[in-house]
């Protein structure tokens, strides 16, 4: 029995309204579709075009509209966006929470941003920390996460995440390191911070949902360092060797929880830091580098597609 068949048996049978009938025969030949996704995307760009919009205003005319009248604007605007989440949001949970609607998690963003933009020019006109300035990074990165987990909000907690990282990197930029080591050491450090902070809230229960963004962190920063280091030590080091494990990791990771994302990071980078190897042994071979990015490209391709295809029919 097909199912336009079935859902007209249960009609018959008075377990479906003519309305339930109509409105799943319309899902079922698609004469309906949901545009979610493409309101939620629209919604995004709409507030980051008004925070370009205040951006660009602040910068044009600031001297016009004085520094009271910008550092009121901005702030009004970021009070009356959290007091609103605060008033309409949901209560807390340790378990993922909806959104009571659609503009709520943008208007959140928004306030978030606008706040930024509000102590950015605080500081740049005022210098009121000197030269601790990027202590407003550390509190703004705490303010977000906070946010983040007491309204489920996922683009909040990658601000919040993005913004430690900002803080991170100008804090360990005050020491002597090279410009390459201290790339790759602020890194490696913030991608092992990020994965145990992450690790450690989830095995507490609390929004275990995040987890990814924490992983998604923690594994790109990861892998940009140690491709770093392979760039600049080659085949034979130990940045190589640890490339070359943490694929390995992340694959059966991907295996085993059966998300395609982390099999397509372990494969993208592996190959990235295996090719930097390689055409440094043959990069004097004209003929074999042109013949090994066209095949090798070609494989991991045709690799991806299928294990694409593999995810989705294990679904």
């Amino acid at each position: 029995m097909n199912i336009p068949d079935l859902l007209q048996k249960m009609y018959q049978d008075k377990r479906l309204s003519r309305e339930q009938l109509n409105s799943l025969l319309d899902i079922h030949w698609k004469r309906l579709f949901s545009v979610h996704h493409e309101l939620r995307f629209f919604l995004y760009a709409g507030i980051l075009l008004i925070i370009a919009g205040l951006g660009f205003t602040i910068k044009q005319y600031f001297a016009q509209l004085g520094d009271i009248a910008i550092i009121s604007t901005l702030t009004l605007c970021a009070c009356t966006a959290f007091i609103y989440c605060f008033i309409k949001g949901n209560n807390y949970s340790k378990e993922e929470v909806t959104s009571p609607n659609l503009l709520f998690d943008y208007i959140l963003f928004f306030g978030c941003t606008v706040y930024s933009m509000d102590i950015a020019y605080i500081e740049t006109q005022f210098h009121v920390l000197g030269d601790l300035w990027n202590n407003y990074l550390l509190v703004s990165a705490a303010l977000f996460l906070f946010l983040a987990y007491r309204f489920d909000n996922r683009p909040v907690l990658s601000l919040g995440l993005s913004t430690l990282a900002a803080w991170f990197g100008f804090t360990l930029s005050g020491h002597r390191f090279s410009f390459q080591e201290y790339y790759r050491l602020y890194a490696i450090t913030y991608s092992i911070i990020v994965f145990l902070g992450g690790g450690f809230i989830y095995l507490l229960s609390m929004k275990k949902h995040f987890f990814d963004i924490y992983l998604n962190f923690a594994v790109n920063f990861l892998f940009i360092a140690l491709i770093s280091g392979v760039i600049d030590y080659k085949l034979f080091s130990l940045y190589f060797l640890g490339l070359l494990v943490a694929c390995i990791i992340l694959v059966l990771y991907s295996l085993h929880t059966r998300k395609f994302l982390y099999m397509l990071y372990g494969i993208i980078y592996g190959y990235i830091g295996i090719s930097i190897g390689f055409f440094d042994l043959i990069r004097h071979e004209t003929s074999l580098v042109f013949l090994y990015f066209i095949f090798t490209s070609l494989a991991v391709i045709i690799m991806i597609f299928l294990l694409s295809r593999k995810f989705k029919e294990d679904e």
